[in-house]
């Protein structure tokens, strides 16, 4: 470490682990995409993605060895078989540009609030700009292709006004209010990451033997249709059309790319991807109902989070992130 240097807070080193472990994931479906991906403007994007992820990864070793901090196994090229049969369909690898683009932008956003360090500062500062690009060319790409799903439209407001009775809050009885542009947004959100979600297990369903792994697989995909049905029932009862899922395609190969580890790292990331989703719609929401289905939702996601750990820490698959000094009573 320079001698100027100040010491990694907490923070610092969950973040920067946190982000080795993601980017090394993706590091590893970004070269089996990039493998199988025929659209040129796709491919050019995908390769972009590589290009400043592979630039991440060795950002953060630069770091990490600067500090005598341990670099962290994460993922590699033995959990990626790039010559694997084509699993996904190049709308596929297009939709999971943008959500790429989006889980860095989410959670670059919250970890560079609590960095203090200028070199790690500096790594998140460009962690949101390529983010922010990526997310915008995806978009742009998506639009151009005719790819891209819309949010319901709604009447625009005539003009201004203010709550005057408290049965706003109304979900469930009494005098019932419409559903508001934001409350929209969290369930129009939900519903793409969850069919997103959906998409991706069942591909890993079709990669891997029967066993308790596949069958976290299988479960994982209930979870995400039972989500996506629930929060599409919250749209129909307001009268509203239901977008049309980014069914993205799967083909029909059995072999897999991915090592059954990263795979079902892939689902603990989900996890806390939707987690993080649904606390962000639960914040947006005036009306009881909606609340509470975003809660609803949230514990299921949960629990299903806590099996997945379990069986990681099982397999000898979870890594140990940075800990706190372990104190006596």
């Amino acid at each position: 470490m320079g001698q100027n240097q100040i010491d990694m807070t907490a923070t610092e080193m969950g973040f920067l682990w946190s982000t080795y472990q993601a980017e090394t994931l993706n590091h590893c479906l970004l070269t089996y995409f990039d493998r199988i991906v025929e659209d040129p403007e796709i491919k050019e994007l995908n390769k972009s993605s590589l290009d400043s992820c592979q630039k991440n990864i060795a950002w953060m070793k630069e770091i990490f060895e600067g500090d005598d901090f341990p670099v962290p196994a994460g993922f590699n090229e033995s959990d990626v078989n790039p010559n694997a049969a084509r699993l996904y369909t190049d709308p596929f690898i297009l939709y999971f540009q943008w959500f790429i683009g989006k889980g860095n932008m989410d959670y670059s956003s919250l970890a560079i609030n609590t960095i203090a360090r200028d070199d790690i500062f500096s790594f998140y500062e460009n962690f949101v700009t390529q983010a922010t690009k990526l997310l915008n060319d995806s978009r742009k790409l998506l639009l151009s292709k005719g790819l891209w799903v819309r949010a319901p439209y709604i009447p625009m407001p005539q003009s201004v006004s203010y709550v005057k009775k408290e049965n706003f809050l109304n979900g469930w009885i009494g005098e019932k209010r419409p559903i508001a542009g934001i409350e929209i947004a969290g369930i129009f959100y939900n519903l793409v990451t969850n069919t997103l979600g959906q998409a991706l297990m069942t591909s890993f369903i079709q990669v891997s033997k029967k066993g308790e792994i596949h069958n976290k697989f299988v479960r994982g995909k209930e979870i995400a249709t039972k989500h996506v049905e629930v929060l599409a029932t919250a749209l129909k009862q307001e009268n509203l059309p239901v977008p049309n899922t980014w069914n993205a395609g799967i083909t029909a190969s059995t072999e897999p790319p991915f090592s059954e580890k990263l795979m079902l790292n892939m689902v603990s990331f989900l996890n806390a991807q939707g987690l993080a989703n649904y606390g962000s719609a639960l914040s947006l929401s005036i009306k009881r109902d909606i609340g509470l289905d975003f809660t609803r939702l949230a514990a299921e996601v949960a629990d299903f989070a806590q099996d997945s750990t379990e069986l990681l820490i099982k397999k000898g698959w979870m890594e140990t992130p940075p800990l706190a000094p372990k104190r006596g009573n």
